[in-house]
């Protein structure tokens, strides 16, 4: 089932970065209380895929670059890695969207589950630049599997909490008589 085309991007854009933000300050505090070690429950990548697949490019752009550098200043890493890996991700998404609808659990699971490598690998690959003297750890993989199965795992929920804002930020909109572009 295809969804009906939204009047104007701005509710799901504003939508996206209020729940982005809210989530990624969540991760840093709730969600790190239910970490399994070093694996933790990572909302960003649903929101970034979300917004690769059902935003202009544009906007899907200015979501990976806020949450992006949102995510580097929490995480006290290297600024910057975090908004190129956003940016990758959004542009793969941005692709698979014009063939592909992640409209059922099962695709926007196996979405997330892949494109949370896809971020992970390419911040893991700018720390090993940024920081050639420091070896891998051995169970590296382990970790990103995992990493990516829970991201997989959760990705209906979080799907299903961004729809419901957007729904309520799309009704508010058209009260403000913003219905067009």
């Amino acid at each position: 089932m295809t969804p009906k085309r939204e009047e104007s991007p701005w509710p799901r854009l504003l939508a996206t970065l209020l729940l982005g933000f809210f989530l990624n300050v969540l991760s840093t505090t709730l969600f790190n209380w239910w970490a399994l070690g070093s694996v933790k429950l990572m909302p960003l990548v649903v929101m970034v895929v979300s917004a690769g697949f059902r935003l202009p490019l544009w906007g899907a752009g200015a979501v990976a670059v806020a949450l992006g550098y949102l995510g580097d200043l929490v995480s006290g890493g290297v600024v910057g890695l975090q908004v190129i890996a956003c940016l990758l991700v959004v542009c793969i998404c941005a692709l698979a969207q014009r063939k592909l609808e992640i409209n059922s659990w099962p695709f926007q699971m196996l979405a997330v589950g892949l494109m949370s490598l896809v971020l992970h690998l390419t911040v893991i690959g700018g720390l090993m630049l940024a920081n050639r003297e420091h070896l891998m750890p051995s169970r590296l993989p382990w970790v990103l599997a995992s990493q990516s199965l829970l991201s997989a795992l959760t990705a209906p929920v979080f799907f299903a909490l961004l729809e419901a804002m957007v729904r309520g930020l799309t009704g508010l909109w058209r009260l403000m008589g913003r219905g067009g572009a």
